[in-house]
Parts: C-alpha cells; sequence; structure tokens
C-alpha cells in the first residue's frame, strides 16, 4: 500500500508540475502567437477551468498522500504544498472570475476603457506570478521529493 501511496503522490506532483510548465511555455504563447488577441484570450478562457480543476485535484491528492505517508509531511513537504495549493486556488476561484467579468465589461464598452484594461493587466500580472510560485515552490518539493528516493 505504501508504493501506491507514494505512486498516487509523485503522480500528483508531476502532472501538476507539468500542466503548469506545458500551459505557461507551450499551449498559451502557441495560442498567442497563431490567433488574433480577442480568439487567443477566448480559448485560453476556455482552458483555465480545466486547468485550474487539474491542479486542484493535483493539490488535494499531493496533499492528502504527504499526510497519510509515514514522514511524508515533515520537514518542507507539507509547507510547499500548502504554498502551491493556496496559490492555485487563489488564482482560480477568485484571479480567474475576476478577470473573467473584467473581460466581459471590456467587450461591452468596446475594449476602450483604460481602466479596465489596467484592472485586467493588474489581474494577469497576478495570475502570472501566482503560477511562477507554483512552479518555483514545485520544482523544491520535486527536489526534496528526489532527495528521499531510494533508486
Amino acid at each position: 500500500m505504501n508504493t501506491f501511496v507514494a505512486f498516487v503522490h509523485l503522480l500528483g506532483l508531476v502532472v501538476w508540475l507539468g500542466s503548469v510548465i506545458f500551459f505557461s511555455f507551450f499551449a498559451a504563447p502557441s495560442i498567442f502567437k497563431v490567433l488574433n488577441r480577442q480568439q487567443a484570450g477566448d480559448v485560453i478562457g476556455a482552458i483555465f477551468p480545466k486547468y485550474y480543476g487539474v491542479g486542484y485535484t493535483c493539490a488535494v491528492l499531493t496533499a492528502a498522500t504527504a499526510l497519510a505517508t509515514p514522514g511524508g509531511a515533515g520537514g518542507l513537504r507539507l509547507p510547499f504544498i500548502a504554498i502551491m495549493a493556496a496559490c492555485t486556488f487563489y488564482a482560480g476561484l477568485v484571479i480567474n472570475p475576476q478577470a473573467r467579468a473584467l473581460k466581459h465589461q471590456m467587450r461591452e464598452a468596446g475594449g476602450e476603457d483604460e481602466a479596465l484594461q489596467n484592472k485586467f493587466r493588474s489581474l494577469h500580472g497576478w495570475s502570472v506570478r501566482l503560477n511562477a510560485t507554483v512552479l518555483m515552490f514545485g520544482l523544491g518539493l520535486l527536489w526534496i521529493t528526489a532527495m528521499g528516493l531510494r533508486l
């Protein structure tokens, strides 16, 4: 049973990290390169619920399996998971809905309202910083986890 818990823990962590890396460095830049800004924003907006859903699932799996493993919640592992989860849930449940609402308001205003654009840029900046935090702490957690492996 311990091997299964360790497997689920690693799976949750690597899928979480992989989704952040793939979305941030491959999917989003490619979408914005190929499509015009509005179309790209629509595609990214359609991806976000699934992207954050993967993050929520992986956060729960990674945390639960860390707690279920003897010594798995020790050291920096649980604080790293908590920071990653907090950033993921905040970005998905707070920042993303606010950004979606602002995009809707911007479209209704014809996209010319500078105050709305500035608010959107600010939210986007927070989203990027939160995503980067998940990535950095995730890589740190992966390193800590790798140090404990016996190959």
